[in-house]
């Protein structure tokens, strides 16, 4: 019994709905654990970040293409078609603000997990979305300030949370990968993610109970907007990529830095930076991604079955 109430607490999709529906639930236990959510996004990405060394960035030139493709798919087109369907549709200010947050956040964690279980390019997808993560810590707050103007926040709090949420985890992982701290990473990396990710999805949904409880003609829009930006772009990666005869390693690659947003800090930032209103489309981006995440795991397992090779991995990192 005690297994496989194990096993079922390091299940991403029994963790993400949980998550979803405790804040619900919970409203004022959420509110008051919105505190955490700035250091649990923090802990997420320094555990995240231990997949990768500063040696993989070098020699710089390799990391030219990764990061290139990552920035034109993640930033330019993903981030593009956010501000294009939020301009037209969100009812209020301070949801664009929280949309503007989404566009300017750096790819999601997500694509280095999925191109794992769906046999794409590692290096494209680990260069790539580490490489622009990097690059987020001056390019986000720059969006920012240029699309909310006066939005009540200085470009200098926001370079400090950026600092904060992606600069200082990335030091801290490399310190870990340099002692035997790591293995125990290894081991339950997805869980901590996953838990981490918990902490921030059930402290927005329950400081926004009521626009997903009663506030339909927020959410409505809000998720149209939502799920229009990742379906659009992995469609047309997908039906790109097999015209112009793309490996499909390099496609499926193509498609998730093209469809995944790091909901999670832009849900966190949100809350922390601009008032909880901010935080909704973070929220709402999140309850979707996690069913995008469920069909992306059951196509994993489409292709491992064709290719007869066993799937072991119980737990994904997530958002």
């Amino acid at each position: 019994m005690s297994h496989k109430i194990l096993r079922l607490l390091t299940n991403r999709a029994f963790v993400l709905i949980l998550a979803f529906v405790a804040g619900l639930v919970f409203s004022n236990t959420a509110s008051s654990a919105a505190v955490l959510t700035m250091p649990a996004l923090a802990v997420v990405l320094a555990v995240s970040s231990t997949q990768v060394s500063v040696k993989d960035f070098f020699p710089l030139r390799t990391m030219v293409r990764p990061v290139l493709m990552a920035f034109l798919l993640n930033y330019c087109l993903l981030g593009g078609l956010i501000l294009l369907l939020a301009w037209q549709l969100m009812p209020s200010r301070d949801l664009w603000v929280g949309y503007v947050l989404l566009a300017a956040s750096p790819p999601g964690i997500a694509v280095i997990p999925f191109t794992y279980i769906l046999k794409g390019n590692m290096k494209l997808s680990l260069l790539g979305t580490f490489g622009v993560y990097l690059l987020s810590v001056p390019l986000t707050p720059a969006l920012v300030y240029l699309f909310t103007g006066d939005a009540g926040v200085s470009p200098l709090r926001l370079i400090n949370t950026m600092i904060f949420l992606i600069l200082l985890p990335f030091i801290v992982s490399q310190f870990l990968n340099t002692g035997k701290a790591v293995q125990y990473i290894n081991k339950w990396r997805g869980p901590i993610i996953n838990w981490g990710f918990f902490i921030v999805i059930f402290s927005v949904v329950g400081l926004n109970q009521e626009v997903f409880l009663r506030q339909h003609d927020v959410l409505i829009p809000v998720s149209i907007v939502a799920l229009a930006s990742f379906i659009a772009p992995a469609l047309s990666m997908e039906l790109m990529g097999k015209k112009l005869n793309i490996a499909l390693p390099e496609r499926n690659s193509y498609i998730l830095l093209s469809s995944i947003k790091t909901s999670a800090f832009a849900a966190a930032v949100g809350i922390n930076l601009f008032g909880e209103v901010a935080s909704v489309p973070g929220a709402v981006v999140s309850a979707w991604y996690a069913l995008y995440f469920i069909y992306l795991g059951f196509r994993g397992d489409k292709i491992n079955a064709a290719q007869h090779i066993p799937e072991h991995i119980t737990t994904i990192e997530t958002l």
